[in-house]
């Protein structure tokens, strides 16, 4: 199954490149050379996107 993601309005769009950075945050957090907060890039979104940025932090964290 494929998606092509330019086919998606921007919000979901954007969304989507959200949950990526969340995962990634998450990644860097649990990686024994980075170690670095997931919490620190949440200042790169504003309002709704922060919060939902944290959302999925926290889903991600919960992934093993």
């Amino acid at each position: 199954m494929s998606h092509n993601l330019c086919s998606l309005p921007p919000e979901q769009q954007e969304r989507v490149e959200v949950e990526k950075a969340a995962a990634y945050a998450v990644w860097k957090e649990r990686n024994p050379d980075i170690k670095t907060p997931a919490e620190s890039e949440a200042g790169n979104y504003k309002g709704e996107m922060q919060t939902y940025f944290l959302q999925q932090v926290e889903r991600y964290r919960k992934m093993k």
